[in-house]
C-alpha cells in the first residue's frame, strides 16, 4: 500500500498558503486568454506575478494549444498568438520553500469546446468531492471515467495525476484517469495532483511524444558553469528561464539536460484538462487550490 510521511503543522500552512496563491492567480489569468494575446507574454506575466507574490514557480508555465496535451511552454522567439478558435489548457505550478501546489485549467475560445470544458471541470469536482483519506488510487480513474462517458468525450488515458514531495513535482504515485486495479490507497500525508484529460470521442484518447522539446529538467547538483542552477533544485526549467541566468550557457548545454518533450493527441483532437491539488489529512482532504 501506498504510504507517506504525516505531514507537520508548518507543512500543512505552506502548503495552504501556496495554494490560496494559486488560486489567486489562476483566477486573474483565466481572463487573460483572450484573442490575439501574446503566448510568451502571457507565460511570463503569470510566472512573473508568481515571483510577485512571494513564491517560486514550480515550472515553466505551460501554454497548450488545442491537440496539444503537455509539456509546451513558450520558446524566446514564440510570436504566436491565442486565436478566436483555439481551446486552451495552462498548467502552472508553483512552491514556499519547496512545497508545490500544481494547478491547471482550460479556455475555449469557440463556443463549439464550451462543452468538453464544462465536462472535464465536472470531472474534477466529480473527483475532489468524492474522494476520501483511504480510498484506492483505482478511485480517480472510475469517478473521472464516469463523467467522460456521460457525455461521450474520451479520458486521455497516457497522461496521470501525481503525487507531490518538497522540490518534487513527480514524486512516488501515479493517478492514471482510467479504471484500473491499482490497490494502493491514499494515505495520511500525501500531496497529489489530480488532473483529468479529455478529448472528443472520435480522438484516440492517447498522446504521444513529438521532437519538440521546450522544457527541460534542472541537474540536482549543478556543477562548473550550470551551478547557476542550483536553485532550482532539480525542478523543470526552459530556455527562457536559462538564457535570463546564464546568457552564455548555450544552446547545446541546454540540450544535455533531461528533456520533457512536448505531448500531443495521437489523432489531433483537441484537449481540455482540469487540475487541483489535493493535500490528505488524517480525516479529511483539503482542495488546496479549490
Amino acid at each position: 500500500m501506498a504510504s507517506a510521511k504525516k505531514l507537520t503543522e508548518q507543512e500543512v500552512g505552506l502548503y495552504v498558503e501556496a495554494g490560496r496563491l494559486a488560486n489567486r492567480i489562476r483566477s486573474t489569468f483565466a481572463s487573460e486568454v483572450k484573442e490575439g494575446k501574446g503566448i510568451l507574454e502571457f507565460a511570463e506575466d503569470l510566472e512573473g506575478e508568481i515571483i510577485a507574490r512571494g513564491a517560486r514557480p514550480a515550472f515553466p508555465c505551460n501554454v497548450g494549444l488545442n491537440e496539444v496535451g503537455a509539456h509546451y511552454t513558450p520558446v524566446p522567439s514564440d510570436k504566436s498568438v491565442f486565436s478566436g478558435g483555439d481551446l486552451v489548457k495552462v498548467d502552472f505550478g508553483l512552491h514556499l520553500d519547496g512545497y508545490i501546489v500544481d494547478t491547471a485549467f482550460s479556455v475555449a475560445l469557440s463556443t463549439a469546446d464550451e462543452r468538453i470544458v464544462n465536462a472535464v471541470n465536472e470531472s474534477l469536482r466529480m473527483v475532489v468531492e468524492n474522494l476520501k483519506v483511504g480510498d484506492r488510487i483505482s478511485e480517480v480513474g472510475r469517478l473521472a471515467s464516469s463523467v467522460s462517458g456521460k457525455y461521450g468525450f474520451k479520458v486521455i488515458e497516457n497522461l496521470q495525476g501525481h503525487e507531490i514531495g518538497r522540490y518534487q513535482l513527480h514524486a512516488g504515485i501515479s493517478v492514471p484517469n482510467v479504471p484500473n486495479f491499482d490497490q494502493r490507497a491514499f494515505r495520511d500525508g500525501m500531496v497529489v495532483a489530480i488532473e483529468p484529460f479529455m478529448t472528443y470521442g472520435f480522438g484516440a484518447g492517447r498522446v504521444k511524444e513529438t521532437e519538440l522539446t521546450t522544457i527541460f529538467r534542472a541537474p540536482s547538483s549543478p556543477k562548473g558553469p550550470r551551478r547557476s542552477l542550483q536553485d532550482f533544485h532539480g525542478l523543470p526549467i526552459c530556455e527562457r528561464w536559462v538564457l535570463k541566468l546564464m546568457p552564455d550557457i548555450g544552446e547545446l548545454d541546454l540540450w544535455k539536460l533531461p528533456k520533457y518533450p512536448v505531448l500531443v493527441e495521437e489523432s489531433g483532437a483537441p484537449i481540455a484538462q482540469a487540475e487541483t491539488t489535493l493535500m490528505f489529512l488524517p480525516d479529511e482532504v483539503v482542495d488546496l487550490i479549490p
